[in-house]
């Protein structure tokens, strides 16, 4: 392990910076990982997008279809083929608190950089409970964690549960897909304490200007907006971090008509009790990712919604 529990927050500041994708899980056409694939993919996220660190095997990589062997096994060829690279933050949560530290310390083993434990699915919503899922984990491992507070489980953690959270020494940051007012609160709650990410793209400018967020972490926009040679999310962060904002507004501007491609397509989606993976593995399909099918009982997108799809996104010119 490459730094102790009591320096996870530390290490956690000095690293977690930049812009994070959060990746998919590619399948063959037997519903089986495609490993071939998903290193593939890995290369071009760090070589060709040079996207800065990355969160795996959570809802983008449809953890709720795999089993605890395969999300370990997809642990191993990220943490393998990105040697390093950028940081590694793998997804460890889960319904049994066993299973959680299993994954957890299995993630730590092998070398990852951090975890990222979403909302557990369980039968209560209790504070006091769910204060003691993630003492329970935070007990049995050093490595950085960082809270994934999606409501997409039936509930979120309240701003005040994430400041107590926040006072365990293994957490270190939390990605909050919440409405801007909750994550303020949540910036109230735990102050300097922890990194908070708003994983929203198009609020990512201003979060630099208003709260001089470090990092960007995360969803899968770093690699749907972008392509090799034209990689305005970047450009526009490293306009901002640098101080001219102005400059980076009007380069962010120009996003705005794939943006709206982006909304219409997905953004509804993470509202409702679903995951829109059958639009963004073919649309990281289309941007020349592995791409392909979801995993069973997800469905993939019809013949007409895909054509559909191709056609707005070769209309605003990112094809």
């Amino acid at each position: 392990m490459r730094y102790a529990r009591s320096e996870a927050k530390a290490y956690g500041r000095q690293h977690m910076r930049g812009i994070w994708a959060a990746i998919p899980y590619p399948f063959d056409e037997k519903g089986e990982l495609d490993e071939k694939g998903l290193r593939r993919d890995l290369n071009r996220y760090i070589d060709e997008l040079k996207i800065e660190g990355l969160f795996t095997g959570g809802l983008v990589g449809e953890y709720w279809t795999l089993t605890l062997e395969e999300r370990k096994r997809g642990q191993e060829i990220i943490v393998e083929e990105v040697a390093g690279r950028v940081p590694t933050m793998p997804h460890t949560g889960a319904l049994s608190v066993r299973d959680a530290i299993a994954l957890t310390q299995h993630a730590q083993k092998i070398g990852a950089t951090f975890v990222v434990i979403g909302n557990p699915p369980v039968s209560t919503h209790d504070p006091e409970e769910l204060y003691e899922f993630y003492r329970a984990i935070c007990a049995e491992v050093d490595i950085g964690i960082s809270l994934f507070n999606t409501p997409i489980c039936g509930y979120s953690l309240s701003p005040q549960l994430v400041g107590r959270i926040a006072e365990l020494a293994n957490i270190f940051a939390i990605k909050n897909p919440l409405p801007v007012e909750h994550t303020d609160q949540v910036r109230k709650e735990v102050g300097n304490r922890i990194i908070v990410c708003d994983p929203s793209e198009p609020r990512w400018l201003d979060n630099i200007e208003k709260h001089k967020d470090p990092v960007y972490m995360s969803s899968p926009e770093p690699y749907l907006l972008q392509r090799p040679g034209k990689l305005t999310m970047r450009d526009y962060t490293l306009k901002a971090m640098a101080g001219d904002i102005a400059g980076a507004r009007a380069l962010s501007a120009t996003l705005d008509p794939v943006r709206r491609i982006a909304e219409e397509w997905m953004g509804n989606k993470w509202n409702e009790p679903s995951v829109p993976v059958a639009v963004f593995k073919y649309w990281s399909e289309l941007v020349g990712f592995t791409g392909g099918n979801p995993r069973a009982p997800t469905r993939p997108l019809s013949d007409e919604r895909k054509r559909a799809l191709r056609r707005e996104l070769e209309a605003v010119g990112l094809l």
